[in-house]
């Protein structure tokens, strides 16, 4: 399916709080990595520690599936976005932000995990995964 022909229910589901499955070319096996992300509306937008293989296998081939599955307390339903990955330097405004939407600010671990995150963050590097294709069921 297109984008344009995505339900607006779908939109909310991706828009939602959750973890989702990046996968992209690995030697030798496709790699699979659960990552934060955010839904523009149009690409899906996550950021990466600088250094990390995934940035430079996506600068190397930069074709992307990106897979969110509902909860398995909720009723099935999942999204696989298949698109073409960019990846920029612009990534700290984006770490600080998916920090407060992921961490449990409210705990330690959540406090020292976004101060980790959080000094490293001008390291970070942004992806981005156009949807150039979507697919839905549920």
């Amino acid at each position: 399916m297109q984008l344009s022909d995505m339900p607006q229910a779908t939109h909310e589901f991706l828009r939602n709080t959750r973890l989702g499955t990046l996968v992209h070319a690995g030697e030798p096996w496709p790699n699979a990595v659960p990552v934060w992300y955010e839904w523009t509306g149009s690409e899906i937008v996550m950021f990466s520690r600088g250094g990390r293989p995934k940035n430079q296998r996506l600068a190397d081939d930069p074709r992307a599936s990106f897979l969110v599955a509902a909860e398995t307390s909720e009723p099935v339903y999942w999204v696989v976005i298949e698109g073409m990955a960019t990846i920029d330097n612009d990534a700290a405004e984006l770490a600080e932000r998916m920090c407060d939407k992921y961490c449990d600010l409210a705990t330690e671990d959540g406090r020292t995990l976004k101060a980790d995150i959080m000094a490293a963050r001008h390291e970070a590097v942004r992806i981005r995964i156009s949807a150039d294709r979507v697919r839905h069921f549920g």
